[in-house]
């Protein structure tokens, strides 16, 4: 766009032109440019403004616009009078050019009679693209540049635009180590319309540019190695390791410069700084960069005192604050522990959390004596600030009412960043909005201390077309089922919330149909997240029908039926903390065996029936966040304890001399299982996933023994639950799948399943893409394993290993999908090999 700032004109009067005169821009300006048979005119001319009327203006040029058009645009009137060179004419003309229309602009005196002007305005409009193309470029990101430059039909080609394309490509393939990248664009006019054009745009990335060396000077205290795996996270050299990229991106060039001076700082070296950076090519694919600090002194921290407090005593002000006299001045985590602590375990956050938002906290370096500071850090802490208006917006499926119950900010209430904090957590906890986008838009009132508080989300849909299995051991075990996870019971019968189901009560409603080899099960199961109270209580119930058929070694037909339901309780708590939930569930399940071989040790029976009625009480906590797909920080913890009746007290029967239809008519047992997982964000976006688990099957008579059902089958994907003959299939990648009645060739689980396992997982995670569509991300997993056919055989550390790599997939319409490739170094129970290489395919599973 041209900024006309000078509009000089001659007008003489009396003076007859023999040729017209031309207004043009001539670098950024309007200025008059004789014809050349024009007579010569005095400087003198351009400085005296003359009124004129406007007689006419006359269109020339390429211009598809009619003249009652531009003097509409320009604000032009016949008649009008106008100062010549004057201002009326300069912001026409200024008009023009802001409009991006017209490549270019000539303004001409026709004639002038008396005091009457007669004006020519010729015009060239900008070129209309009709359809663009790239050469070099993915057709990935093809589309992703015309969408964001609006590369569509119809759209003015301006020398603006251009240069924002071609600054939008290089700066693609600069945060991509390709800092030559080239981009020249070719506009080709329509034969029937020449003021159409095909725009072709070439674009050459050029070679790949890395970093050779880094190399530092006057580094005394840190070494090159330490500053350049401290500090240069964003600018590396090249090594063996080919995931560690080596490109010279120059904003993250110099951020990493400030590191290395805060690398000093937190040390005690308080004055270093960074003399000179060169940056040289040394080869047309390498660069060599060199950095001369000035490294200063060390300095210590002297007396440490607080002003201003009387919220907080200063006792409680120095433990947050955790700096001693004597220590290194660490300028940088001093910083952090008054403001910005990456934990929020710092004095600010203290104060906001008592409702303190507005409250200011100063570090000032009182006395610097030889190479000891004295600190004051002044608090000037304000009144607490209150929430006024706390709303929500981008949502349209979900009722207000689920969203507000979730929220820890409420009208009235103090200020919290933790509260905040842990709301964002709930919101994502309910799987309704994306998580990345979930967003607090703070607006605080300092006149009256209060907060504005308005949660922006994005829906995304909580139902699943549900495909849950995978292949192992020979087989695919799958489910195919519906689950609608926002459903509303209250809108069944109200035809217009059918969008297609009733949708936006919060409630859970899940149609399953399980199918294996020889398996199938059907299940319904039915989940309100908040029954009443302040506090979420969940009511789930559940019902379900298996069945698992097979020929045994004479051809007969061999089956196992199994209908079970349950309900459950499940209540949040204020103690220990309140992410700990303490649960309640009762569970019937009936067994009817038809030829069908049960074989645990020495129990063995193949027709019959058994009844299981347990009770579970269960406490968990957690705290995986902010998104429940990809966890980045927090844990997950239980402990669970299923008891059943002990019947075998409340009658004097002989046990010794029952079939082993008639000991287990009526199961009686115990059960106790634990897990503990703990998620932390590492280096760059990888996250540790590290943990365990344990699981005990106990008899209260020893008379009956172990039961045969609920036991532990270790190996594979883990996918059949514990839906088949009672098992709890214990997943282990690198071997296969125990879905066999007994062991197998390949089971590293004893005969019938164990009644003790223990398991821990290693595992490292990295995203790929976290977007709106789908949430993928790469994992390495170290895991090892075991189950035991009794305590007396328990031992905990001789495992069964596995090493391996996997993908996950997250799509809102099919839950989760993936595979992992796992080797198992040890051999399975009746082989001399080890287990080898395994593929599992996972859908629905996270392990």
């Amino acid at each position: 766009m041209r900024n006309l700032y000078a509009l000089i004109f001659v007008a003489l009067s009396g003076l007859a032109f023999a040729q017209e005169d031309s207004l043009q821009v001539v670098n950024d300006s309007v200025k008059i440019i004789p014809e050349p048979t024009a007579q010569d005119i005095s400087q003198a001319g351009y400085t005296n403004p003359q009124m004129y009327m406007l007689g006419d203006l006359e269109i020339s040029g390429e211009s598809k616009f009619t003249k009652a058009q531009i003097m509409r645009f320009t604000g032009l009137r016949m008649g009008e009078s106008l100062e010549i060179p004057g201002s009326k004419i300069n912001n026409a003309l200024k008009k023009l050019w802001k409009s991006n229309l017209f490549s270019d602009i000539e303004l001409y005196v026709v004639k002038t009679e008396g005091d009457k002007v007669f004006l020519r305005l010729h015009l060239i409009g900008l070129p209309e693209l009709v359809e663009v193309n790239f050469n070099g470029l993915k057709k990935s990101k093809q589309e992703d540049f015309i969408k964001e430059h609006k590369l569509g039909p119809g759209i003015k080609i301006t020398s603006n635009l251009k240069n924002q394309v071609r600054n939008s490509i290089k700066n693609h393939f600069l945060e991509k180590g390709y800092p030559d990248a080239k981009v020249d664009f070719i506009e080709k006019e329509l034969a029937e319309d020449n003021s159409k054009v095909n725009l072709t745009i070439n674009v050459d990335r050029g070679q790949r540019v890395k970093i050779s060396s880094i190399d530092f000077e006057g580094n005394n205290e840190l070494r090159d190695g330490q500053l350049r795996r401290r500090a240069m996270k964003g600018t590396r050299e090249t090594s063996l390791n080919f995931f560690r990229s080596s490109k010279f991106i120059p904003n993250k060039y110099r951020d990493d410069l400030k590191k290395v001076v805060d690398e000093y700082k937190s040390i005690g070296y308080r004055d270093a700084k960074i003399i000179s950076d060169t940056v040289m090519r040394v080869k047309d694919d390498r660069i060599a960069i060199n950095i001369k600090v000035e490294e200063g002194k060390p300095y210590f921290l002297g007396d440490v005192t607080f002003t201003g407090n009387s919220e907080f005593t200063t006792e409680m002000l120095q433990r947050v604050f955790s700096y001693q006299t004597g220590d290194r001045y660490d300028a940088v985590g001093i910083q952090n522990k008054i403001s910005g602590s990456p934990k929020d375990d710092d004095i600010q956050t203290l104060y906001m959390d008592r409702g303190f938002l507005f409250a200011n906290i100063i570090p000032i370096e009182k006395n610097v004596k030889n190479d000891t500071i004295d600190l004051e850090i002044k608090i000037m802490e304000g009144e607490p600030a209150t929430y006024n208006k706390v709303t929500f917006s981008g949502n349209d499926v979900t009722y207000d009412h689920v969203i507000a119950r979730e929220l820890r900010t409420k009208p009235g209430d103090l200020f919290s960043k933790s509260e905040i904090r842990r709301t964002l957590h709930e919101l994502a906890g309910l799987g309704y909005f994306e998580p990345t986008s979930i967003n607090p838009d703070i607006q605080p009132n300092p006149s009256n201390n209060t907060v504005d508080l308005n949660w922006e989300l994005v829906h995304k849909s909580s139902s699943q077309v549900e495909l849950q299995g995978g292949y192992g051991a020979g087989t695919f075990l799958g489910t195919l089922g519906l689950t609608f996870g926002n459903f509303s019971v209250r809108n069944l019968f109200n035809k217009d919330a059918w969008k297609p189901v009733p949708m936006g009560d919060g409630q859970a409603l899940s149609l399953r149909a399980q199918a294996g080899r020889g398996y199938q099960n059907y299940s319904f199961s039915f989940t309100e997240p908040w029954i009443g109270g302040k506090r979420p209580t969940a009511l789930s119930t559940s019902i379900y029908y298996s069945r698992y058929n097979y020929r045994d070694i004479y051809g007969e037909e061999a089956a196992l039926n199994i209908l079970g339901a349950s309900v459950g309780l499940s209540k949040l708590l204020t103690w220990p903390d309140d992410w700990f939930r303490l649960s309640h569930s009762l569970s019937y399940q009936r067994y009817n065996f038809d030829n069908y071989a049960l074989s645990v040790g020495e129990i063995n029976y193949t027709n019959g029936s058994s009844n299981n009625f347990n009770y579970t009480l269960a406490l968990t906590r957690n705290s995986m966040g902010p998104n429940p797909i990809f966890p980045t920080s927090g844990s997950e913890m239980s402990v669970a304890v299923t008891v059943t009746p002990p019947y075998s007290l409340f009658g004097d029967k002989n046990y010794s001399s029952m079939s082993d239809v008639e000991k287990f008519e009526w199961l009686e047992y115990y059960k106790v299982k634990g897990k503990a997982y703990w998620y932390k964000e590492l280096a760059g976006k990888l996250v540790l996933k590290v943990g365990g688990e344990f699981g005990y099957l106990g008899t209260y008579n020893s008379k009956i023994g172990t039961i045969p059902f609920e036991r532990f089958y270790l190996g594979g994907t883990g996918l059949m639950g514990n839906r088949f003959d009672g098992r709890e299939i214990v997943p282990l990648r690198g071997y296969d799948d125990s879905t066999q009645s007994g062991g197998t060739s390949e089971d590293i689980t004893p005969t019938g399943g164990g009644s003790i396992y223990d398991k821990f997982t290693f595992e490292l995670r990295y995203p790929i893409t976290m977007g709106q569509q789908a949430t993928i991300y790469a994992l390495g997993f170290a895991e090892a394993g075991n189950t035991w056919s009794d305590t007396k055989d328990f031992k905990p550390f001789e495992l069964k290993r596995s090493v391996g790599v996997g993908v996950r997939i997250f799509m809102s319409a099919f839950g989760m999908l993936g595979f992992d490739f796992g080797y198992g170094f040890d051999r399975t129970m009746y082989s001399a090999e080890p287990s080898g290489w395994q593929t599992h395919f996972i859908i629905g599973q996270q392990f």
